[in-house]
């Protein structure tokens, strides 16, 4: 487990601490049945064992690592997993895009279309980690602007694995104007107002983005040498 990496203190150290391990759990650096022990991560990290059992709390939460012992071992997110969370993903959105549409439209093409500039800015730059950024928040618009503090509350959930997801993959993608466009088609699409087809456009513009992630995640573990099978799990 080569974790030796020292983390600013500009934010709090578990936020660090949680995104250095959840990206290596998403890039396969650290694999399914890995142990992650409290007192040798803080050592690595070059911190306290505070923030490091915020961080394996946060990623025991989000399924990524499961109890082991006083230890954890990394989980990881298998195809099916993904597969799974696009599949919630799909539900969630799908509602908050409709409920929006009639709860909060001014409120959505405000932030919608915010995170669509930020898009076709990171493109522009061949900033793949900003467009990943406001890819996500594109998508948070429609979270934010349903008026359903709930589902809003799932969702955030989410994000996190999600906005991982993105950063890694997005550099692996085609070219990020299509995907502006496929975005902008389903923003458009909200707008109109139908439930019908908001909903279609919302299924299009997810499952596409799972194919996307899958692909680009089994390159990216290709890439490491990572194992890529669906069932590697301790």
């Amino acid at each position: 487990m080569a974790l030796a990496r020292g983390v600013a203190r500009a934010e709090a150290l578990g936020e660090q601490v949680v995104a250095v391990l959840r990206s290596d759990i998403l890039t396969g650096d650290l694999p399914p049945g890995d142990l992650l022990v409290e007192a040798a991560l803080a050592e690595s990290f070059g911190v306290s064992r505070g923030p490091v059992r915020d961080a394996l709390r946060t990623l025991s939460g989000e399924g990524l690592i499961a109890p082991s012992g006083r230890s954890y071992r990394v989980v990881g997110l298998d195809q099916q997993d993904l597969r799974d969370l696009f599949a919630l993903r799909e539900l969630l959105e799908v509602a908050a895009a409709q409920q929006c549409a009639v709860s909060d439209p001014d409120g959505l093409r405000q932030a919608a279309e915010a995170a669509l500039d930020d898009m076709r800015r990171a493109d522009e730059a061949g900033d793949t980690d900003a467009f990943a950024r406001a890819d996500v928040a594109f998508h948070s618009a429609f979270f934010t602007s349903c008026g359903n503090r709930r589902l809003l509350a799932v969702w955030e959930q989410q994000v996190p694995t999600f906005t991982e997801l993105f950063r890694l993959t997005t550099a692996l993608d085609e070219p990020l104007s299509r995907s502006v466009e496929w975005h902008r088609l389903m923003l458009d699409t909200v707008y109109a107002g139908d439930p019908d087809s908001i909903a279609a456009e919302v299924r299009k513009l997810v499952v596409g983005g799972e194919e996307q992630i899958i692909a680009a995640q089994r390159k990216l573990l290709e890439q490491r040498g990572a194992p890529t099978s669906q069932t590697a799990r301790s």
